[in-house]
């Protein structure tokens, strides 16, 4: 069984700017979210994602999914969950589970491509970021989660 433990977590207040006129988080935030979560994710493993711009490679989206759940609204703490879903010569694709206090409200992945950033494309990922993700157990894909009922 795949550990289910995340290689990163990261945690956002939600502000009003990230809100509808209902005071709920529009479903194009999420994007953002998880953006951030990633560069975080990748801070917390290499200590800088400059580390990666000096082995001249950048990631790169290709490709995104989002499934909204619950609603999330103005000043909930988001704890968003990144996992290392797979792991490629030169793709990267990470899955994250945003929840507010265990409630879930959106899972999605994003899968990057190391891009090499003087030739400007597809690149393999460097060895000693790879062996950083490796140590991190490549999950399954998320069996799909039935919603629980809105928070009022």
């Amino acid at each position: 069984m795949a550990d289910a433990r995340p290689a990163h977590v990261h945690r956002v207040r939600v502000r009003p700017a990230d809100c509808d006129q209902r005071g709920i988080v529009h479903a194009s935030r999420y994007a953002v979210f998880f953006e951030a979560a990633m560069v975080e994710t990748v801070r917390s493993l290499l200590g800088s994602y400059k580390e990666l711009e000096k082995h001249g490679v950048d990631f790169v989206m290709a490709e995104t999914s989002i499934r909204y759940l619950n609603p999330a609204r103005f000043d909930d703490l988001l704890r968003i969950g990144v996992r290392v879903r797979t792991l490629g010569t030169t793709t990267l694709t990470l899955g994250f589970d945003a929840d507010v206090a265990g409630t879930p409200v959106a899972t999605g992945w994003n899968r990057y491509v190391s891009f090499g950033t003087p030739e400007l494309r597809a690149t393999p990922i460097p060895p000693d970021f790879r062996r950083v993700l490796e140590r991190r157990p490549v999950t399954a894909r998320p069996v799909a989660r039935t919603a629980p009922a809105p928070r009022r």
